[in-house]
């Protein structure tokens, strides 16, 4: 049971629960469902946590698409590729106790970092936190946009989105490691030069380098609000590179010239949003009065 309208994209929820087997009933429901909808899971626990779950599922005939990867092995990928196993063509679930076990900063960049980058994929990502931790029961309320209660997902009034514009924190995205103005089309090329030197000094594969490329270049147009067959828009346009553990992420922002309207929101059906997703592992639109933020994720290895 869901109440409020279910997003498109990411369902990122904070479970809080303590007891291994009301979160395996209380995950139950979303499990199933992910798995009739033909999409995969990912359970994260620990082996007294494994061992509800599959108590619960016990019903349920053997399915390599329910998967239970150790805790260890999920936190050494950063946030934003946690989902790179999963089918892109089903809604997928991930559920774990990796972000709330990380007692430092990085476990709530963590936290951000999926709901930034991971924004448009048809995924349930389920954080489990114990609510009489002050500190744990703070976080999971502060970082998600829902919480899986005993009757479901509902919205949490308490959540606070992480700014999807630039500046964010530097441990979300990695450091700026370079800002490029691209007035107009011709400036296009210094963009590709630029990118492409990054990822060279950053060790990225020739093949995926190219990528990271085409991806900055096709990013640069979104933002701008130009179809597929048209050069960059007339506008304020403004290339950042960012470099973070394991990926190189380029963000495009585009302010249309005063007192034009900015261009309208790119929908994950948006052509031109699936013509860019072909070049990278992730890529985001936000829009705003402002204008339009296009942020484009590659992981340095495949």
């Amino acid at each position: 049971m869901t109440t409020g309208a279910p997003p498109a994209g990411l369902r990122h929820a904070a479970v809080l629960c303590a007891d291994p087997d009301e979160l395996a009933r209380r995950a139950d429901p979303e499990v199933r469902a992910t798995l009739a909808a033909g999409g995969a899971v990912r359970i994260v626990l620990d082996r007294r946590g494994v061992r509800a779950f599959r108590d619960v599922l016990d019903d349920l005939p053997d399915d390599e698409r329910i998967g239970f990867p150790a805790p260890a092995e999920v936190a050494a990928i950063p946030p934003a590729r946690r989902l790179d196993d999963l089918p892109r063509d089903a809604p997928s679930l991930l559920l774990g106790r990796v972000c709330a076990d990380d007692p430092t900063p990085d476990g709530e960049l963590a936290e951000d970092t999926i709901t930034l980058l991971l924004a448009d994929e048809p995924a349930t990502v389920l954080c489990v936190y114990d609510p009489d931790d002050p500190v744990q029961h703070a976080r999971a309320l502060r970082s998600h946009a829902w919480l899986l209660t005993e009757v479901g997902l509902c919205r949490n009034p308490a959540f606070r989105p992480p700014s999807a514009t630039s500046p964010v924190p530097g441990g979300v995205l990695g450091s700026s490691v370079a800002t490029v103005p691209v007035p107009d089309g011709a400036a296009l090329s210094t963009l590709r030069e630029r990118v492409a030197a990054i990822a060279a000094e950053v060790g990225v594969e020739p093949e995926r380098a190219e990528a990271l490329v085409l991806a900055a270049h096709e990013a640069m147009l979104l933002a701008s609000g130009a179809d597929l067959r048209s050069d960059l828009r007339p506008g304020h346009h403004v290339l950042d590179v960012r470099v973070a553990p394991a990926a190189v992420v380029t963000e495009c922002r585009s302010t249309p010239p005063s007192g034009t309207p900015a261009a309208g929101a790119a929908t994950v059906e948006d052509p031109r949003l699936a013509h860019l997703r072909r070049f990278c592992d992730r890529a985001t639109v936000h829009t705003d009065p402002d204008g339009r933020l296009v942020r484009v994720l590659t992981g340095t290895t495949p």
